[in-house]
Formats: C-alpha cells, structure tokens, sequence
C-alpha cells in the first residue's frame, strides 16, 4: 500500500497498516482500495427480489426501482445495472398480463421483446436472452425457444430445392445470403448479369429489392445510433484486412468481394436492384449506390403477392 500525498510504501509496517488512520511519514489520511466483491449474475438478483418482495415486483416498475435504489449489496453492483437498463428502461410492466395470453400470444411478446433489446438498442444477444429467461421463468412460468439471429428463419426455392436463410430487419424480410438459382445469366459464385436479374431471379413470394428498399434497410441501420450503417450491416467475418470492426447487429451479414478498381482496401459488398443496372454498395465507412455488369442478389420477401393471395 502506498500513500497517494507522499507516494510511501507502508509495505514495512505489515498489519500495524490496518489500524492507521493517518500516514506516518505525512501525516496524510490513509484512502484504502476499494476491497473487491465477487458478483453475482441477474438471475440471483431477482432471486433475492423475488424472495423479499414476491414475483408481484415484476407488475409494478416503481416497486422494482425503489428496491432496486434500496439494495446495498456490494456483489449486486453489476446486475443491478443491468436490470436497470433490460427491465425498467425497455420491458413494460404491462408484460405481467402476459400471464394470461395462449402459447402462441407469449411468444410474439417475447420475440418483440428480444427485438426491441437487440434491435432497437444494439444490445448483444446473451444479456438479453438472460433478462428475458428470467421473465420467462417468473412470469410466464414455462420457456419459449429465443434465436440469437432475432428473428432469423429460411426460405426454400421451389425451383431447385435450395435453403436460404432469411431475416426479419424492421418491417422488411431479407435473404441472409445471395441467391445461386442457376439460370440464363447466371455466371456462377452467385454472380448476376443484369439482363436475367428481373426476368428470371424473382420467385413466387420474393421479389428483387427495389432501391428504395436498400434506402429503407439504410434508413434502420442509421437509426440504430451505432455510427456509420455500413457497419451495422457487414457480416463480423471477412473484413480483416479493411480497419474496421463490424457488428452486424441487424443480421444482414453482407461478406466481402474484392474489388477490382482497387479502392476501399480492395473489398465491398453489392447486390442488385431493380432498377436498370443499378446496384447497392457497401464499403468500409460508407454506401451507396452505383451500376454494374454483374452483381449478386439478396431477394426481399413481397409482402404485396401475400396479400393479393389472402385477398
């Protein structure tokens, strides 16, 4: 221990140190460090709330708080943060209700839940999926399957028999990866000339993105607060070489291709639109929009044929 006014090291005086109030070279007051707590996680937390108060605490966010605001438990520092952030900031207590809904009901809950946390704030999976097991096991009483790809699904082309995975990223449904149906003007590795692109890529229930669908996926990457889209919609795999760190919080996972004009350290992303030639870039730090002879082409779900179906 050293004395922060004279910067002595006390080592000498052993444990006489733990009986001094005033250092005896200076005569300074003696700061001792902070001795550290093990934490404990969330689901202790809400274990000792619960305990004390009773699974009501749940329905009422001001009782919450105010227990909260009461606990001085050095080993719940961390998940009392947490829970203020996860419970009070983003879980309505209207969630209690819930109780009451059917199977299917709970779920569409959850899920919105899982992502207003993941989405809305960018907040990693695995806390989330803790905050919401808890409520799951102290509300609903049962548990319900969370996917750590938010609302991450698949779709099977009818035509070949191929898988795709798909994700729900706000009120649009994209094509987690490009398109490989084989067919006139396709040039292989997923590559597209455009003149097969709007005659032959399209599928029942899924259509070519147009531009200003790129522009509304633009639109909820920026609106994230997480800094420039980009970013928000490269795969975190594949983009070493470029200096940046991406996070992918929507799920897009748009991988690199090396880029033959040799800018932007030689890597971006690009799927067609359709609109004549016109196609969708993403490079490190920035996208935009640009004409190509090839590019490959992520479907988005038409929800217009759906209803023309229902109707």
């Amino acid at each position: 221990m050293f004395c922060k006014e004279c910067h002595k090291n006390l080592k000498d005086f052993d444990a006489l140190i733990d009986k001094m109030e005033n250092c005896p070279f200076c005569g300074a007051k003696l700061v001792r460090p902070a001795v550290k707590v093990a934490q404990k996680d969330v689901k202790a937390l809400c274990d000792a709330l619960v305990q004390k108060v009773g699974d009501s605490i749940f329905a009422n966010e001001s009782t919450l708080e105010k227990e909260l605001r009461d606990l001085n438990a050095p080993e719940f520092a961390d998940a009392k943060d947490r829970l203020f952030l996860l419970v009070l900031k983003q879980i309505p207590s209207s969630m209690y209700e819930v109780r009451s809904f059917s199977d299917g009901e709970q779920q569409e809950v959850l899920e919105a839940c899982q992502r207003r946390l993941c989405v809305d704030l960018g907040l990693s999976f695995e806390p989330c999926a803790q905050m919401l097991d808890i409520l799951q096991e102290y509300i609903w009483q049962k548990r319900f399957s969370l996917s750590p790809n938010l609302f991450e699904s698949q779709f099977v082309d009818p035509r070949d028999g191929q898988v795709y995975k798909t994700v729900r990223i706000g009120d649009q449904v994209w094509m987690k990866e490009p398109l490989k149906y084989k067919c006139v003007g396709y040039t292989g590795e997923g590559l597209y000339e455009w003149s097969s692109v709007n005659k032959y890529c399209a599928v029942r229930g899924w259509r070519v993105p147009s531009k200003k669908d790129f522009e509304t996926l633009i639109k909820t990457a920026a609106g994230l607060g997480l800094g420039d889209p980009s970013s928000v919609l490269m795969s975190r795999k594949g983009w070493e070489k470029c200096n940046v760190t991406p996070t992918d919080n929507l799920g897009f996972e748009a991988t690199p291709v090396k880029c033959s004009t040799g800018i932007s350290n030689n890597f971006f992303s690009h799927f067609w639109t359709s609109e004549d030639k016109f196609c969708f870039e993403i490079f490190p730090g920035r996208v935009t929009f640009s004409t190509h002879s090839q590019s490959f082409v992520r479907l988005i779900k038409d929800d217009t044929a759906e209803k023309k179906i229902e109707k």
